[in-house]
């Protein structure tokens, strides 16, 4: 048995005790209560965001209430009887990533699509797939050995952009029908992964990118990521500015030799900052009667946007999906339209009816994806037959690759 059970148990028992999860309590009370504060401090909070964010004096990145809005406690309800007819179209991707082991160093990403129409017969559904084979990480980015880019990581890169692109290509099939069409994809808009990049490297990513993305833009189609399980703490760092003591925040100045859990921008000592979805989930609680209750839009003042066009900043806004509080993430043009907005949230609210709390086409994009270990074995056999076609020699995995499949104990 290649893990022990009983040495498991032992230290499971001391994951979370009792005082910590209480501790994590009070940490979560004492920040409710600073969000509260801010809410009702609408246009002196957001002064001060505007004004850190001109001066460049914080040291992280922190959401900004979209100018638009309501008041910032507004809660926008969805329409329980949304029956409008529309399709929506989502797309994912897996991959297989080169491996020393292998006898070949050719790599596959393939994106799962799907389009389900609702309230329309005359639609059919589709669920494909479209894979893709690389010889070499060259025929991927011709960047990538300037860059010193992992090779898990370009293919990865490769593969956002991809499930972009295919997203557009699905949506253009439907642009004869007289029927609104609603773009998804899963994960963030917001690519800060790339900032440890060159200029070059970022901007050949942000133009494909971006590319696409205007390409539903004149074609008037909504699109938005979804982020399920959401690690951000935009809202989070957003109160560390409110909070701040000092007339100017200028966190080096002032805070730069202090321990991050006393930081007099905390809601109380010894502090640990919490997840802005478990924030939000005390301000929009989770349960079936509050589906698609969601919260204002917040602008993202993360650096890598600075790369993006104006159209395309991405703004975020947390909804209760029945299950969980997601974070569904979106391109100016979409926050900045009330049709396009309303249509967007109402059929993501929707979405996570039919899915139970997940968008149900970003599940079924998923599972078309989805290489299971059956499919990595049948691509590495058919490209073992080609080889050995064509040069009519022994292809050969490593030893350790030997090993790992064959046990002589």
């Amino acid at each position: 048995m290649p893990l022990d059970l009983k040495k498991l148990i032992t230290q499971v028992k001391n994951i979370e005790r009792q005082d910590s999860r209480d501790l994590n309590q009070q940490r979560l009370d004492s920040t409710f209560k600073v969000f509260q504060s801010a809410l009702e401090s609408g246009e002196h909070l957001i002064s001060k965001l505007l004004e850190t964010q001109s001066s460049k004096k914080s040291v992280f990145f922190f959401a900004v209430p979209e100018s638009r809005s309501k008041k910032l406690d507004h809660i926008y309800e969805c329409d329980k009887n949304f029956s409008l007819s529309h399709i929506v179209v989502a797309t994912d991707g897996s991959q297989i990533v080169p491996s020393a082991h292998e006898f070949t160093s050719a790599s596959l990403i393939n994106i799962g699509i799907v389009s389900i129409p609702y309230f329309n017969k005359n639609i059919a559904v589709v669920l494909n797939s479209e894979p893709t084979i690389y010889n070499s990480l060259d025929e991927i980015n011709s960047f990538s050995n300037s860059e010193n880019v992992q090779e898990e990581d370009l293919i990865s890169y490769e593969r956002t952009l991809k499930e972009i692109e295919e997203l557009v290509l699905q949506v253009k099939k439907y642009k004869s029908y007289d029927t609104p069409v609603i773009a998804l994809l899963d994960g963030t808009f917001i690519h800060w992964h790339l900032e440890k990049f060159s200029n070059a490297f970022i901007e050949s990513f942000i133009k494909r990118f971006s590319d696409a993305l205007f390409e539903l833009k004149s074609l008037n189609i909504p699109v938005a990521s979804f982020l399920s399980n959401s690690r951000s703490n935009d809202l989070i760092n957003m109160l560390k500015i409110y909070k701040c003591p000092y007339e100017l925040v200028d966190c080096k100045k002032h805070c730069s030799d202090i321990n991050s859990k006393n930081l007099p921008c905390n809601p109380m000592p010894d502090y640990k900052p919490v997840l802005d979805r478990r924030l939000v989930e005390k301000f929009l609680p989770v349960n079936q009667s509050n589906l698609g209750n969601r919260t204002v839009a917040f602008k993202s003042n993360s650096k890598i946007l600075n790369y993006y066009p104006n159209d395309l900043k991405v703004l975020f806004f947390y909804m209760n999906t029945g299950t969980e509080i997601a974070r569904v993430e979106l391109p100016y043009y979409v926050a900045s339209d009330d049709k396009l907005m309303n249509l967007l949230h109402n059929v993501l609210a929707l979405q996570c009816k039919v899915g139970f709390g997940y968008p149900i086409v970003l599940g079924e994009a998923h599972l078309q994806a989805v290489v299971s270990k059956n499919d990595r074995r049948v691509f590495y056999d058919l490209i073992r037959e080609q080889l050995l076609k064509n040069s009519q020699r022994p292809v050969a995995l490593s030893s350790k690759e030997l090993k790992k499949r064959i046990s002589f104990v």
